[in-house]
């Protein structure tokens, strides 16, 4: 398990950027309470990497975007089908695992999803 917030922020101390994962506005508030610079929300859709993972729905994600100030990466299952229903939501970025190391062509499928997300307008 990974350790709480608040204790690896004193290991690191205040200079390092410390992200952590969220998939409830609780989660999230108590994040940024203990000191993460910026969330990982979800996962948001059944994802290989953690199999396990409670899912997040997008109603929660719109919570949690308009309760804390940090930026907001989503997580879990994203891909060149699921970027595009981020659009409007708020959230600063995406983090792709299989969407990407599971391609033919590494380089294409990372730039195609960048620029799926760079034309999302998801800053709200």
């Amino acid at each position: 398990g990974d350790l709480p917030a608040k204790e690896v922020r004193r290991i690191i101390g205040p200079d390092k950027l410390l992200g952590v994962s969220a998939s409830n506005l609780e989660e999230a508030v108590c994040a940024v309470q203990d000191g993460a610079d910026y969330l990982g929300v979800g996962a948001m859709f059944a994802t290989g990497t953690k199999t396990d993972a409670n899912l997040t729905s997008m109603e929660e994600l719109h919570r949690i975007r308009q309760t804390v100030q940090v930026p907001i990466v989503v997580i879990g299952g994203v891909n060149r089908a699921t970027i595009p229903l981020f659009a409007g939501s708020g959230i600063d970025g995406v983090a792709v695992v299989s969407a990407i190391v599971a391609s033919s062509d590494i380089p294409a499928a990372a730039k195609e999803l960048k620029e799926l997300f760079l034309q999302g307008k998801y800053i709200a």
